[in-house]
């Protein structure tokens, strides 16, 4: 038999080539999951519309059995699904997209396996009468823990049986497809009655009828409801060694306890010890991580974000306590982020004492995480910044960035919705991803042999040079920041220009190149220069005012 033409041929050769790009881009080796969602990514960047793990409710006798999930529905008409064996599929995985088109009226299924060292993949068409398909049916349906299938030998022919698709504001209208009778040697059902009906399938695109009609006779599990405590067990053991790479003898409990525990007893030989606390995140950042696949440096990000706001009180790092929390828990995306903290803590000095990981469906969207993070450090009361005696004719100092480090993303994901991460603008000579996932700088290293040379610091976090310096600046003092005083990095020319945003906004949102500013004596730039230890930049000074920047 020839090639068989359907509708949807011209979709299905689009996300033939999609296929195509996983495989070139992962390889082999990797679990079915994370083709599975590199290729919606794809179909998503192409303007496919399409869901993950589409849910197609079971019934039968009008009693909810179970579910079905395809792996992608594409446009509303093309089963996709995903195998990631080392071994050619067989007949049950052709028998499961055989099963999926049955199930939703659609005209051709798509077959991909990813596990070779070639793309295996196949077209599969729907089958000519049921007996194709019904073997494979129950192999095919989910059922909720503690709910078992109904024996098939209570069925007769004539049952009729009927597979509903959650709908969608786009969902095509209603469908009704009837099968002819299957009463036949071949078909499990056994025939009750010697007369001859048809078996209907009704396809809908209706909200099924709720759950309630099928009593759960067992309670559900933690598992059914989204949360895989063997996956977050796991997470924990991939982490283990990275959060211990930091600890030292001043830890007294750490990773497995309920609570971290860290030894003060040197704090006994301060004169006036001040704790100082912060929490941040990092915002939506970990969306282009994740999208670039790159989580470690997110570790980073975190960790010296907060290392920088408690440097600006004059405080070094004793202990971090780090909370990750998403939709569905990937143990070795959570264990590459932790390991980045682990970095950042070592390079601190700063001990990684504890944190929680948190899975939470239904909170978050699909695929989507969040980072955030706590340190505690500690400052003598007389070291405390900024310093009284902070005056007009006071200078500023800023010190370089490595990029937009964790503030403005949901604007830069704005500008460069449409633009791969690979891209290479010719103004920054390095592919987007680079440019935009640099981590946050740690300025700790920096400041500790210049501490005694400086009033006030200010962390160009959100809210830039305009809301930031304010808040170390004692009332009836303004800071003029003079534009011209260095060269702003090529990336930030570039978000201004294709978000044609205005120059105040852009002040007031990203740190244009200069991440940490310090306020300094008149008398004591020379000896801040010589302790610090690279170039910065004098970029401007302090005026009676009230209390705000002025840009010049």
């Amino acid at each position: 038999m020839g090639f068989v033409k359907t509708p949807l041929d011209e979709l299905t050769y689009q996300v033939n080539g999609l296929a195509m790009q996983v495989q070139s881009e992962l390889r082999p080796g990797h679990r079915e999951k994370m083709y599975h969602r590199r290729l919606a990514e794809l179909l998503t960047e192409a303007g496919l519309r399409n869901e993950m793990e589409k849910r197609v409710e079971v019934y039968i006798n009008d009693s909810l059995i179970g579910y079905m999930f395809l792996d992608l529905w594409v446009e509303d008409a093309l089963v996709v699904e995903c195998k990631a064996f080392s071994h050619q599929v067989d007949e049950m995985d052709v028998g499961q997209v055989v099963t999926d088109l049955a199930a939703t009226g659609s005209p051709v299924g798509m077959l991909y396996n990813f596990g070779l060292r070639k793309l295996e993949y196949r077209r599969i068409l729907p089958a000519k009468d049921v007996q194709e398909w019904h073997k494979y049916l129950y192999r095919c349906i989910w059922a909720p823990p503690g709910c078992q299938l109904p024996p098939i030998e209570t069925f007769t022919a004539d049952t009729p049986i009927r597979f509903s698709v959650i709908s969608q504001p786009w969902s095509p209208p209603i469908q009704t497809v009837n099968v002819p009778s299957i009463r036949s040697s071949a078909h499990p059902f056994p025939a009750h009655s010697s007369a001859s009906h048809p078996f209907p399938i009704r396809l809908s695109a209706s909200r099924s009828n709720p759950l309630s009609s099928n009593p759960l006779p067992n309670p559900l599990t933690y598992t059914s409801a989204g949360v895989n405590i063997t996956a977050g067990n796991r997470a924990v053991e991939l982490m283990r060694a990275a959060v211990r790479s930091t600890y030292d003898a001043r830890v007294v409990a750490g990773i497995g306890a309920f609570g971290g525990m860290f030894d003060v007893r040197a704090l006994r030989e301060m004169r006036a010890p001040v704790l100082v606390a912060s929490t941040d995140g990092i915002g939506t950042k970990v969306k282009l991580g994740a999208q670039a696949r790159r989580y470690e440096s997110l570790g980073h990000d975190i960790v010296n974000h907060c290392v920088n706001d408690i440097l600006v009180q004059g405080a070094r790092p004793l202990f971090f306590l780090d909370y990750l929390a998403s939709s569905q828990l990937e143990p070795e995306v959570m264990a590459d982020i932790v390991s980045g903290m682990a970095a950042a803590c070592r390079e601190a000095r700063c001990v990684l004492l504890g944190g929680e990981t948190a899975e939470m469906p239904g909170v978050y969207a699909p695929d989507a995480f969040d980072v955030a993070g706590t340190i505690v450090g500690i400052v003598e009361r007389d070291d405390v910044l900024p310093r009284p005696g902070i005056r007009a004719g006071d200078v500023l100092i800023g010190l370089r960035s490595s990029g937009p480090h964790t503030n403005g993303y949901s604007l830069i994901r704005e500008i460069f919705s449409d633009m791969p991460l690979d891209t290479v603008f010719p103004e920054l000579g390095i592919p987007l991803a680079d440019a935009l996932l640099a981590p946050h700088r740690s300025y700790l290293p920096i400041f500790e042999p210049a501490f005694a040379h400086v009033k006030a610091l200010a962390h160009l976090t959100g809210g830039g040079f305009i809301e930031n310096i304010p808040r170390v600046l004692p009332d009836g003092i303004s800071a003029i920041v003079r534009l011209a005083s260095w060269q702003v990095p090529p990336l930030f020319q570039l978000i201004q220009q294709r978000g044609n945003i205005a120059r105040d906004e852009m002040y007031r949102v990203f740190n244009m190149g200069i991440g940490m500013v310090a306020i300094v004596g008149p008398e004591q730039v020379e000896s801040f220069h010589a302790r610090v230890g690279e170039e910065t930049f004098l970029i401007g000074e302090l005026v009676p005012g009230e209390k705000r920047v002025i840009l010049v």
